[in-house]
């Protein structure tokens, strides 16, 4: 079931999946040393979605589809490039017309998957198509040809104020150790 939060939702959630909540009424508890614990936990639970949008399993995550928002230029070369909005954190599917399955995505552009999409002898067939996504939003996707339609786009959008994840995902949070999981980045 896909939940989507705001900040102060999440907190609340965060909370009490972390057993800081429901607090007790009957005792009182007055800190003098400046700690504000909900901004420690802020900023553990941003550190947890951020690691949860880029290395989740594609289950746990909530994709837009976004095929109808984007129009293909011409192909240049055997490969034809998309700029993403700005909101896009991950490329989770992508496949156009004349692929036979949806592509491989490579987020690593200097990596040997990617650097073999740019020489046509060595690029990748429909059989098993690659979309090298960019730091700075591009996708390229090979090989693509001037017939080619985008089929489908599902992309993890990373807004501000906004956590949006499959209800699976609250089932990790509850047994973090933050040396091995998912509590901050690395």
């Amino acid at each position: 079931m896909k939940l989507k939060f705001t900040r102060g939702e999440f907190l609340a959630q965060w909370r009490m999946m972390r057993g800081f909540a429901p607090l007790r009424n009957d005792a009182a508890v007055t800190r003098t040393d400046g700690i504000d614990l909900d901004s420690l936990l802020e900023a553990e639970m941003d550190a947890w979605y951020r690691r949860l949008i880029r290395d989740g399993d594609g289950d746990t995550l909530v994709a837009e589809e976004l095929a109808g928002d984007i129009i293909l230029p011409e192909p240049s070369e055997g490969c034809v490039t998309v700029s993403l909005p700005p909101e896009v954190s991950r490329v989770l599917t992508v496949r156009l017309s004349g692929w036979r399955c949806p592509a491989t995505v490579v987020t690593d552009p200097e990596s040997a998957t990617a650097l073999r999409q740019l020489h046509p002898y060595t690029r990748t067939g429909p059989d098993s198509p690659v979309a090298v996504s960019y730091p700075d939003g591009r996708l390229a996707l090979y090989p693509a040809t001037a017939f080619d339609t985008l089929d489908t786009l599902q992309c993890v959008m990373l807004r501000d104020d906004e956590f949006v994840m499959d209800s699976s995902a609250l089932n990790l949070i509850g047994n973090l150790s933050c040396e091995k999981s998912l509590c901050y980045e690395k």
